[in-house]
């Protein structure tokens, strides 16, 4: 059975096992994270300690998911220095999660998992996400990092947002802090989830079936799961007229 996001998550399986096999990943136990902040966290520049993806350094966020079993359930990995080991104010960032489940309304269960993540509150973190450059900004207070903020603390509140979700059985995340150069090579997979989510988007919303002048023509033609989407569609569309 092929999934939706089979080929950029074949890319990332392949960035992460890579990183493991040259002894530059390593995983991090997933932790329940109490307590959470009650809403949005806002954070000074003057009470900033750390910041990770900023503007004027390399960012990515990808959310995809699984219909496989290739996900390794809890797993957090991390490449590059944990946030509280790192001697820089500012460090590149790239968080991928990725999730297993059973995802029968596609646009329904992507908007879920996507508030999922974009809703964790922790205390001490404010983040700012650009789904539109499938990027990533997040400042870490003075007080959070000099208590430890870590990976393993970011990775385990998003693994159990997610999990709240009846329809998710399993997630996995991957941070890098390493370098620039090594959050780039998740650029490719990352325009490929952007282009998947945003032509999903369009027939959901728009209901348009005139292919011929859909500028994600190609990426259907890629991508076998969004063509069975939309003939899915498409049919309903016809059964009510």
């Amino acid at each position: 059975m092929m999934g939706l996001f089979d080929s950029p998550l074949s890319e990332v399986r392949a960035f992460i096992d890579g990183k493991y096999d040259a002894g530059m990943a390593r995983e991090l136990p997933f932790t329940p994270v109490i307590p959470r902040a009650d809403a949005s966290q806002v954070i000074l520049s003057e009470d900033t300690g750390l910041e990770l993806g900023n503007p004027g350094m390399a960012s990515r966020s990808l959310l995809l998911w699984d219909t496989g079993a290739s996900l390794v359930d809890g797993r957090i990995t991390l490449v590059g220095p944990d946030f509280f080991e790192s001697t820089s104010p500012s460090l590149p960032f790239a968080q991928v999660v990725m999730v297993g489940g059973d995802f029968s309304d596609e646009y329904d269960c992507y908007r879920d998992l996507r508030d999922a993540t974009y809703k964790v509150r922790l205390r001490g973190l404010m983040t700012r996400v650009f789904p539109g450059r499938q990027s990533i900004w997040c400042r870490v207070s003075k007080e959070a990092l000099a208590g430890g903020f870590s990976a393993q603390i970011l990775g385990s509140s998003l693994i159990q947002s997610l999990k709240q979700l009846d329809f998710v059985h399993s997630a996995e995340v991957l941070m890098v802090t390493s370098s620039k150069e090594e959050v780039d090579e998740l650029a490719g997979p990352a325009d490929k989830v952007l282009d998947i989510v945003e032509a999903l988007i369009k027939m959901y919303e728009e209901m348009n079936f005139d292919c011929e002048e859909c500028e994600y023509v190609d990426v259907c033609e890629e991508v076998v799961e969004l063509r069975k989407i939309r003939d899915k569609l498409k049919g309903e569309r016809e059964a009510k007229e």
